[in-house]
């Protein structure tokens, strides 16, 4: 079999759950063990990818470890070492490449299924991790994102979120592996840089939320500040929501939907007031 004839991941977005989720693995050896390098890390990722994959010959053979090594060294995509000697994972994709962990849902593909509230209590507990690296922020992030299956009658794929429940869901969550949760955090981070930078295609157009987030001068993400109380109470005061609890439980893309509308309409009227 060819290398061209191959499917092999390029992109984050060929990954398959599986694959991802040994890669974390790979991932956490990488960061707790100085014996294990970068490039056995993709050489052992590599094999068991082809080996998922179902590639017909033996990868133990002189072809297939000459085809684990140059498939291996594709792989700067993923990886970015620093002068410092630092080696990061470049996870920078917002499928949701990790959907299930034993009977807990995490959120779908883009976000689609966040709430506000689920959002803004998350994204409370992502940069506090950034910042202090404390284990049961990231539990309790992990714990908000992932919860039980929602009731089918009703169409909810996850359970409602609720904040008064956050300690619960930590509880429950606690036992993830930590390669995993750190797998959540790098997700969640991906989507946030993308919800204040990227664009999404809602409804068939395109749309950019990025006007609505005022940042910090800092690059550091515990410094964004994405006002997102101000945005609560500014929405809920319009009313299309209803109350300030209403708009919590809101999908998260469409109260930004709003926001972004009210925005532009207030750009729109500053130009026509400069003519």
């Amino acid at each position: 079999m060819k290398k061209e004839q191959l499917e092999f991941p390029n992109c984050w977005e060929e990954l398959t759950p599986s694959e991802w989720q040994y890669l974390l693995k790979l991932r956490g050896k990488l960061e707790k063990d100085n014996r294990v390098s970068l490039v056995d890390v993709k050489r052992e990722w590599t094999r068991f990818v082809l080996r998922g994959r179902k590639y017909p010959e033996s990868l133990k053979s002189v072809d297939g470890l000459l085809l684990i090594d140059a498939l291996s060294e594709t792989l700067d995509w993923m990886w970015k070492e620093h002068e410092n000697g630092v080696i990061e994972l470049t996870f920078d994709v917002t499928d949701q490449l990790f959907p299930q962990w034993h009977r807990f849902r995490g959120p779908k593909s883009h976000g689609a299924d966040l709430s506000f509230g689920e959002f803004r209590h998350a994204m409370a507990y992502c940069n506090g991790y950034t910042k202090e690296h404390r284990s049961e922020l990231l539990t309790a992030l992990c714990g908000i994102l992932y919860r039980k299956v929602g009731d089918r009658r009703k169409g909810q794929y996850r359970e409602p979120f609720s904040p008064d429940l956050i300690q619960i869901y930590a509880n429950r969550i606690y036992a993830m592996p930590d390669h995993l949760k750190w797998g959540v955090y790098a997700w969640f981070s991906s989507f946030c840089r993308f919800l204040t930078e990227g664009t999404f295609i809602l409804d068939g157009n395109e749309v950019c939320f990025a006007p609505i987030f005022a940042r910090s001068k800092s690059d550091e993400p515990a410094d964004q500040s994405l006002g997102l109380n101000s945005i609560l109470f500014s929405v809920a005061e319009s009313g299309v929501f209803g109350s300030v609890k209403d708009t919590d439980d809101a999908p998260l893309l469409r109260v930004l939907l709003k926001l972004l509308d009210d925005h532009n309409k207030v750009e729109a009227l500053r130009k026509d007031l400069k003519k």
